[in-house]
């Protein structure tokens, strides 16, 4: 078996028009990869390397591709990356690599699991939007199968500057019901209890402490986003109906200690709120310092209470 150098490397990616295609394929180029790229869409320009295709009911074309790739990228659903999984197996190179976007990991490993590939698999999942820079951003890293061929491209993925993150199927989908599912859901609520209470959008920000500013930031970036991705994130991942359940606790407790405890009974309450910070916790107050010291808006100077700003 005669694996290429990584500049002479033929990457297909399945989903090329999507956002996160979009992203990769920018970036594999810039390695100096040749990257072919597939999707049911028509490109949008004449491009020899960007084929109309379905994956799950491949064209002889698309078969020719798969075939002759050195690594093939998923950047689809869950649905059709499974779909794929048959096809893929026996249209494989014998050196070929097969890597997936998915947000939600423990399906596909257990799809590999059953029936194992010959070839290496892994999975990845920029945590982050696609429009913004990897530079210092994590991307997490599943590897389902290891043949020792893995190297060259998570290699990429750290000379982008990312901070690549290992993890099995399970803690990846567990830490992301966490750091996506809970927070967005977190978020989210907040806005409709800003609703519920007869809010406006110009007075939070002529009042806001840097906090609640913040907050509003967020709720205009996830509330703004794109549903079916954040619906995605909750219905997909199997931990996330656990995350908002405890969300939901966690809010009740609050309350009862309000309603019910002593300051001091408050005092343990937020001890409680950091524990699980540990060692970070410093790093991470002084992160929220600088964020506020640099934090900069348009909100109105003067709000006279009959919606009246300056």
């Amino acid at each position: 078996m005669t694996i290429p150098a990584t500049s002479s490397r033929t990457v297909v990616l399945i989903g090329g028009r999507g956002d996160v295609g979009r992203m990769l394929t920018g970036r594999l180029r810039g390695d100096g990869m040749r990257v072919r790229t597939v999707d049911i869409d028509v490109p949008d320009v004449a491009d020899a390397d960007s084929v109309q295709g379905d994956i799950t009911d491949p064209s002889p074309e698309v078969r020719a591709l798969v075939q002759s790739a050195d690594a093939v990228v998923l950047a689809v659903s869950e649905t059709v990356a499974l779909n794929a999984l048959a096809f893929l197996s026996e249209s494989l190179a014998e050196h070929a690599l097969l890597v997936d976007t998915l947000s939600v990991k423990c399906r596909f490993d257990a799809a590999l699991r059953a029936n194992p590939l010959p070839n290496s698999a892994l999975g990845i999942n920029p945590m982050f939007a696609p429009a913004l820079s990897p530079q210092g951003r994590p991307i997490a890293a599943v590897m389902y199968q290891d043949r020792g061929d893995l190297g060259w491209f998570l290699t990429s993925l750290s000379g982008w500057g990312a901070s690549v993150v290992h993890l099995d199927a399970e803690r990846h989908d567990r830490l992301t019901a966490l750091t996506q599912a809970l927070t967005h859901a977190g978020v989210l609520a907040f806005g409709l209890a800003l609703g519920e209470l007869g809010a406006e959008g110009a007075e939070l920000t002529a009042m806001a402490t840097p906090p609640h500013l913040m907050s509003l930031a967020l709720l205009a970036r996830v509330g703004g986003g794109v549903p079916e991705v954040y619906r995605d994130i909750q219905v997909g991942n199997p931990f996330a109906a656990q995350a908002r359940r405890a969300l939901t606790d966690a809010m009740r407790a609050v309350d009862h200690t309000v309603e019910n405890g002593t300051d001091q009974d408050f005092a343990d309450l937020m001890s409680r709120s950091i524990s699980t910070l540990g060692d970070r916790r410093e790093p991470l107050a002084r992160l929220c310092a600088e964020l506020f010291a640099d934090l900069q808006h348009t909100a109105p100077r003067f709000w006279d209470g009959n919606g009246e700003s300056s």
